[in-house]
Formats: C-alpha cells, sequence, structure tokens
C-alpha cells in the first residue's frame, strides 16, 4: 500500500514538473505579443474616444509583417522619429502646394519612392523607413484642404500609439533578449579553421567543403549579435573591439584558404629539407588553432610564442621547378603571416579574458556599411514603386472610390516587399480573398452581436492571431487586412455598400502589385538567375581589369568607381543567384540539374571570395617592380578577357579550348616563368620583392583553380533552356 502511495506522488510530481517546466514556442509567443498588440492598437483609442483606431492597427500589422521578434525600446524610438519625419515632410508639402495637386503628388511621389528605396537599401530595420513613407501619404486627406493638417496630427498620433503598444507589449510580454551569438559563431568558425590547417593537403572535396563553411562562418560572424553596446558576456568587449576581432578572423581565413586551395604540391612531404624551422612554424600554428575555441568557450588563457620567421635552405630550393620554387615560397610566407595573426587574435583574446579592464590596440579597419547602395534590383525596385504610385493615382482620381487615396498608400508601400522578392501577389490575392471570406462572416454574423468592450478585443484578438500563428508574418499582414474592411468604431453603421467598397479598394492596390510584378521587369526566378550570372561574370571582369590597370599605371577615376561597385556588389550578386537557383521550378526545364545548379552558385561564392582577396593584394603590390616587368612582358589574353566572353552569353564550348584545359595552362606560367626569371640579375630585387611576385603568381594560380572548378559545372549545366519560355 506504502509502495503504491510513493508511485502516485511520483506520478504526480512527475506531472507539477511536466507542467513547470512546459514553455510556449518562440512562434506562439509571437502570435499573442502580436495579437494582442492588434487588440489593444483598437481598445485604447476607442476607450478614450480618439478617431482612426484603425491606422494604430495597421501600424502594428506593418511592424510585424516584417518578422521583428526582437522589440527595443530605441528601435520604437526610431520608429517613432521616422513616423515624425514623414509626418513633417508630408505636411511641408502640403503647405507648399495647398492648392497645386499635381506639383504635390509628383513631390510626394519621389520623397516616398526615395523613403522606399532607404528601405531596400538598408541593412537593419527597414521598418523605420517604411513608416515614414506611410505617414507621408497619409498626410494627404484625399486632395482636401479643410482641417488638413489636424488630420495630419492625427494620423501621426495613431501611428506612434500604435508603435508605442507593439513596442511595450514587445518588453514587458515575454521580452525577447537576442542571443549573443558573438562567441559561439567564433568559437564554431575557430573550429573549423583548425579542421582546414590539418586538411590543407588533404582530398579536394573535403578541403572544397570546408572552405564553403568557413565563407558561410565568416559572414554569420560578421552579422553576430552583441547583446549589449557596452559589453558582452564574460568577456567584456565592445562593438568596436568585435568588429576589430572579426577582422582578425577574416584575415586568418584569407591566409588559411591561401594554404589549403590548391592540391598537395610534390615537396610538402619534403618541406623541412627546404626550410629548416617549418616544423616549428607548423607546430605553432596549430596549438593557437586549437587554443582559440578553448578560449571562447572555457575562458583559458592562450599562450602565445615568441615572434619568428623561416630559415631557407637555399641548396636545396634551387632543385625545385620555378612554379614549384613559387608555390613553396608563397606557403611558407603565408604560413608565417598565419602565425602573426593567430599571436595578434590570440592577444586580443587574452585582454578580454583577463579579470582586469584591459583593452587591447584597435586596427584602422572600416565600420561594416549600413546600406547597400545603388543595387540594380533596389534601384529597379524604386521605379516600379514609383509607377505604381502614378498608375494608382490615377486609378484614385478616375474611379474615385470612397477613401481612395488608401489604394495608393497600400500599393505604394507594400511594393517593398513584392518586387524582385519570392513573395508572389497572386499568392497575397489567395489569402486575402481567405480573409475576404472570413470578414464577410464576421461582419454579419459576428460584429453586430458585440456589445462590450472585452468582447470585442476578444474577437480582434483571435482574428489577428489566426493570422499571425498560421501564416507567415510578412503574408499575414494581408489576411489581416480583413479587418479594416470592417470598419471597427466607436460608432459604427453597417452598410454592405460600403463593405464591398472597402474590398474594392483592396482587391485594386493587390491587382495593382500582380500587374507590377511581371512588368516592366521579368520576375521569373530562372530570368532574373541568368541576369545574376551575367552579372557576376561582368562585375568580376570589371574586378580584374582594374588589377591590371593598376600594375600597368593605367587606372582612371571611373575604373576606380566601377571596381569599387563590383567588390561591393560581388557577394551580394551571387548570394542572389543562389536565390533565384533555388526558386527554380525545375519541372518546367526537362534537361535541368537542380542541384547542379546551386552547385555551381557555391563555386562561384569560393571564386569571388579569392578574387576580391587576390584584388586587395594587387592593390598592397603596386609598388613591386618585378610583377610590373613580368605584367608587361607577359600581357597576353587573360582571365578578364575569358569572364568577358561568357558575360556576352557564350557558351563553354564556344570557347577556346586552350581556357579549358587546366594542365596546358599550368605549364604555359611554367615557362613564361622560366623564361621571365632566367633574365633576371642576381641582386636585382630584394628577397621582399621576390617573394611578393611569387605570392602573386601562387595567388592567381588559386584564382584560376576556383574558375576551373566553375567552369567545369557551366559544361554541365544546359543554361539556354532557362531562357526558354514556360508558356
Amino acid at each position: 500500500m506504502q509502495s503504491a502511495t510513493k508511485e502516485d506522488k511520483r506520478s504526480l510530481m512527475q506531472i507539477i514538473d511536466s507542467l513547470l517546466s512546459f514553455t510556449l514556442s518562440d512562434k506562439l509567443k509571437f502570435a499573442i505579443k502580436a495579437s494582442l498588440s492588434m487588440a489593444l492598437a483598437y481598445l485604447i483609442p476607442l476607450s478614450q474616444g480618439w478617431s482612426q483606431p484603425g491606422t494604430a492597427a495597421t501600424t502594428v500589422m506593418l511592424i510585424a509583417a516584417m518578422g521583428s521578434v526582437g522589440d527595443s525600446v530605441m528601435k520604437g524610438a526610431m520608429r517613432v522619429v521616422g513616423t515624425i519625419i514623414g509626418a513633417a515632410v508630408g505636411m511641408t508639402l502640403i503647405g507648399l502646394f495647398p492648392q497645386d495637386r499635381e506639383i504635390y503628388l509628383l513631390c510626394a511621389s519621389i520623397a516616398a519612392t526615395l523613403f522606399l528605396y532607404l528601405a531596400r537599401a538598408y541593412k537593419g530595420d527597414m521598418t523605420v523607413f517604411m513608416l515614414t513613407a506611410v505617414t507621408l501619404l497619409m498626410m494627404f486627406q484625399n486632395g482636401e484642404v479643410d482641417n488638413v493638417f489636424i488630420f495630419g496630427i492625427d494620423k501621426t498620433y495613431m501611428t506612434i500609439v500604435g508603435i508605442i503598444i507593439y513596442t511595450l507589449v514587445g518588453i514587458f510580454l515575454w521580452p525577447v533578449n537576442l542571443k549573443d551569438s558573438s562567441a559561439e559563431n567564433a568559437t564554431a568558425l575557430s573550429t573549423l579553421q583548425s579542421k582546414l590547417y590539418l586538411q590543407r593537403d588533404g582530398e579536394k572535396k573535403e578541403r572544397k567543403v570546408l572552405h564553403q563553411k568557413i565563407i558561410f562562418q565568416e559572414q554569420l560572424l560578421g552579422t553576430s549579435i552583441i547583446a549589449s553596446n557596452s559589453s558582452s558576456m564574460e568577456m567584456n568587449f565592445s562593438k568596436t573591439q568585435w568588429y576589430d576581432i572579426v577582422h582578425s578572423y577574416k584575415k586568418v581565413n584569407e591566409l588559411l584558404t591561401l594554404l589549403s586551395h590548391h592540391d598537395k604540391a610534390s615537396y610538402v612531404d619534403d618541406f623541412p629539407r627546404y626550410v629548416t624551422n617549418y616544423q616549428t612554424i607548423d607546430t605553432e600554428i596549430l596549438e593557437l588553432l586549437e587554443a582559440l575555441p578553448l578560449a571562447w568557450k572555457e575562458q583559458k588563457e592562450i599562450k602565445i610564442p615568441e615572434s619568428l620567421n623561416y630559415e631557407y635552405n637555399i641548396s636545396e630550393i634551387k632543385e625545385l621547378s620555378q612554379l614549384d620554387r613559387a608555390d613553396m615560397s608563397t606557403t611558407i610566407s603565408d604560413m608565417v603571416k598565419l602565425h602573426t595573426q593567430l599571436c595578434k587574435l590570440a592577444q586580443k583574446l587574452n585582454s578580454l579574458i583577463s579579470p582586469m579592464p584591459t583593452l587591447f590596440t584597435l586596427e584602422d579597419i572600416p565600420k561594416p556599411a549600413t546600406f547597400l547602395w545603388f543595387d540594380m534590383e533596389d534601384l529597379k525596385g524604386s521605379l516600379i514603386t514609383f509607377i505604381v504610385f502614378w498608375t494608382a493615382t490615377l486609378l484614385w482620381i478616375y474611379v474615385n472610390p470612397p477613401g481612395g487615396f488608401m489604394i495608393v498608400l497600400f500599393a505604394t508601400a507594400l511594393s517593398v516587399i513584392t518586387t524582385f522578392s519570392p513573395l508572389k501577389p497572386s499568392l497575397l490575392i489567395i489569402i486575402f480573398s481567405m480573409s475576404f471570406v472570413f470578414a464577410t462572416a464576421m461582419y454579419i454574423f459576428v460584429l453586430p452581436n458585440l456589445h462590450y468592450a472585452w468582447e470585442l478585443g476578444l474577437f480582434i484578438f483571435v482574428y489577428s492571431f489566426i493570422g499571425f500563428y498560421f501564416i507567415n508574418p510578412m503574408l499575414a499582414v494581408f489576411f489581416l487586412l480583413g479587418t479594416a474592411t470592417l470598419g471597427i468604431n466607436n460608432t459604427m453603421s453597417y452598410n454592405f455598400d460600403v463593405f464591398l467598397i472597402t474590398l474594392f479598394i483592396f482587391y485594386a492596390f493587390l491587382f495593382l502589385l500582380l500587374l507590377f510584378y511581371y512588368i516592366p521587369f521579368s520576375t521569373k526566378p530562372e530570368h532574373l538567375f541568368l541576369v545574376m550570372k551575367k552579372r557576376f561574370l561582368k562585375l568580376s571582369q570589371i574586378l580584374l581589369q582594374r588589377s591590371s590597370n593598376l600594375t600597368n599605371d593605367n587606372g582612371s577615376f571611373l575604373g576606380k568607381i566601377r571596381a569599387n561597385y563590383s567588390k561591393i556588389h560581388l557577394i551580394s550578386t551571387v548570394k542572389k543567384m543562389q536565390l533565384w537557383a533555388s526558386k527554380v521550378d525545375d519541372k518546367y526545364f526537362d534537361t535541368l540539374d537542380k542541384d547542379l545548379l546551386l552547385g555551381f552558385t557555391k563555386e562561384c561564392e569560393t571564386f569571388v571570395y579569392l578574387l576580391k582577396m587576390m584584388h586587395h593584394r594587387d592593390i598592397q603590390m603596386l609598388d613591386n617592380p618585378l610583377i610590373k616587368v613580368f605584367r608587361e612582358k607577359h600581357d597576353g589574353a587573360t582571365l578578364a578577357h575569358l569572364l568577358g566572353e561568357y558575360a556576352e552569353g557564350k557558351e563553354v564550348k564556344d570557347v577556346d579550348p586552350f581556357w579549358r584545359d587546366e594542365k596546358q595552362i599550368v605549364t604555359k606560367i611554367e615557362d613564361s616563368l622560366k623564361v621571365f626569371l632566367s633574365n633576371v640579375e642576381p641582386g636585382q630585387y630584394s628577397e621582399k620583392e621576390i617573394i611578393g611576385f611569387y605570392e602573386n603568381i601562387s595567388l592567381r594560380r588559386n584564382v584560376w583553380l576556383a574558375f576551373f572548378s566553375c567552369q567545369k559545372m557551366m559544361e554541365k549545366i544546359d543554361f539556354k533552356v532557362l531562357e526558354r519560355s514556360r508558356f
């Protein structure tokens, strides 16, 4: 009997423990918070007798649609600032052009397009600029002049109310303290670096996988979240110090990539024969790489070795071929540089680990860019936004439905999330139609039977919860637009004609978005992929030509601008290639291997990584006279010419077979080096200049090898089939 009682107690305790340990999912928490914000955005204004509660609710919808999970007072304040700026610009335009509607609309369209371009280009919370544009357009009271400023102030006030409600709910109800992922990402990258160093002469496939993982992890490291502006976890580092550490990791990655990208050379097993202190360099590098993850995980101080240099056995080196000599000199030089960079990184980590408030010396590095300027899709998207504005405006002028300028507002603002996006307006129309059916049922059967505030609040909460929980947040806003058709206010008149006219407004702007999803620019995934592929090849060609022109003293100011643009946009172009390659529907293209297509984009990413590295090194080596002389004597066809041919649309089979023969190109480089170096007088160039020359040759070889990998995959992919019409 006692044992049975004990078992009952044990089972009861287990039930209690399971209940106490039960936690809501992040998705459920977000849905509850967003739905509560929607309910409060209606109830608070209605309880105070304020007009236009729908404005506050629409503001909550827009913010939640951006998928915001971490909301702080600062983020809310920035949104309020954006709203005030939009209101100020809108009211100023109305004050300047009270009777000149055409001029006002022209200025408003330009200002809204500009703000929405900033929303596209901004790498942070785009709702700041989106709310600015929305508030600007809300100032226009269907062209009326009477009480226009009071109307504008009311709209601005209700928008700010919506921002405050959403921010406060986000802060006080299950506050989302974004996880500080900096140390975790640094640990993961340090572990990958150690593996790559050990596998630098291993199987090509393994090295390729590690290279791609390191590139991804490096990008992740650059976007790591620092939980506080002042400190992070136990290691107490600021954001400025973090950017410096990320910069050091990038330097280490570059050197590891150079050491591991090519296949194992014939002299590697006999390395100590050519460099007497090779074993010391190798051991100390490995010890530093293995110590870095422990420093992040366990705050274990790193033992830092003394700086060192390589010691050549000159008599043995003379037996190597010119390419092997270049390769070996580059390898050992990069190993010493890697040793130096790891020591610097270890010193920084030791400073952070120290219980004393020790600071390390920051390197002079550029801050991460806040905006991605002049992206072609952002510019074309802004042009579409401008066209959408005027098309919707003409519709409002000539059809003139009640509240018709709302068509302009919604179509213009929401064009940001439908232009050059996988989000298709046809899907949005389907979702809104579902909302329409649901809203119609609510309008007829539920709303007339609500008598108390808590009933209305519960109704709005449930309606919003269905949207936010069962639909993606970015799509949920189109489901929740159904609440706007209900005309919820303190004084309500049930008029089914008004209800249907309101529905017309929403269908009108959705069909406008659908129209301009396909014109004037095609947004088919296969078309966009081909555009990105051509742009990737062209930008790569520009960057290579710039390096060559700088070496030959032919660099122009325009060339510098084009090269800087290429350097900034190459990675984003490859990322877009990967996005649209994943969206291509291969059932329409019977000869297309989608996995091969995605693999090609990964190879392109590796090529871009090496190309940008080479361009940076070329700038550093501009004063090397040996490189200049070699370029002048061997200024024939280059990789830039080959990239240009592919950018013009040539297929691999149409290109000169020489460019597809890796062995033949390597032999040509070897012969050129032999002839060139045989004419170099002993002592004519310093050891530093000779090593720099060898490094440059080796780096170019790595870039060639990376492009060979791209070219081999291009040969297997039928790109022409992607030009075929689906219909």
